[in-house]
């Protein structure tokens, strides 16, 4: 072999490492598709990664009375399972349909719940320090009267809540999607570029999907949502 076949060889070696490196580098969230579920409890199943009020650091009993909101569907973009939301009154509550890769603190009161992430618990939290350029998937969306379904992605660097109370000082990117109605049985692609706020590192991300507009979610309304991918432009 030739010194110049060797350089060749060598050359392209480096190429095909260092493409992966940054191709590794590109981290995504887990279980992007909702393809894989568990049983939580029994006859209770979640996507993997992922929880719904059904399991919220609340009481035994209050994890009892929160409706099923959140359930696995065959009707996809792409794969074998979908998720499906629904908005559920419960006690004269309307229940969100919500999922969310971090913790849901969840009270009868909705104006007291929030979601967040628990760093001492890998259940409940995500670790990341990637800076993806924007958010994209796809979606169904079927609201009732003027309902609207929600994507919210935050980036941060210590204790948050959503919806906020006085921890914005660790946001560093993220943001908040509303979608409107699809026509017929159409899945359509959303796409959100991500703010950022400070040029410091992340340690984790939280993203929460809702078929309802938070306080104002209205029951009955039904959002799908599959093929969640963190898109990286080239620099």
């Amino acid at each position: 072999m030739s010194s110049k076949q060797l350089l060749f060889i060598t050359q392209g070696m480096l190429f095909f490492l260092f493409t992966c490196n940054s191709l590794f580098s590109q981290q995504q969230i887990n279980n992007p598709g909702f393809e894989y579920w568990e049983e939580i409890r029994s006859d209770v199943y979640e996507p993997m990664n992922w929880n719904s009020i059904k399991n919220t650091d609340g009481s035994k009993a209050t994890k009892r009375m929160a409706p099923e909101v959140a359930s696995r569907t065959e009707s996809v973009h792409s794969g074998a399972n979908a998720l499906k939301l629904i908005n559920k009154s419960t006690m004269g509550i309307i229940a969100n349909g919500m999922l969310t890769n971090g913790a849901i603190h969840g009270e009868m009161d909705k104006s007291k719940s929030y979601v967040y992430t628990d760093i001492s618990n890998a259940e409940f939290s995500t670790p990341f320090t990637s800076r993806p350029d924007s958010i994209t998937g796809w979606y169904r969306y079927i609201p009732a009267e003027n309902d609207s379904a929600m994507v919210v992605i935050l980036l941060h660097d210590g204790y948050i809540t959503l919806p906020d109370h006085g921890t914005k000082s660790c946001w560093v990117g993220g943001v908040k999607l509303m979608l409107g109605a699809t026509p017929g049985d159409n899945w359509i692609r959303f796409s959100a570029p991500l703010a950022y706020f400070k040029d410091s590192t992340p340690k984790n991300i939280i993203i929460v999907f809702s078929a309802g507009n938070r306080q104002k979610a209205v029951e009955g309304s039904i959002a799908f949502f599959d093929d969640i991918q963190l898109i990286y432009n080239k620099k």
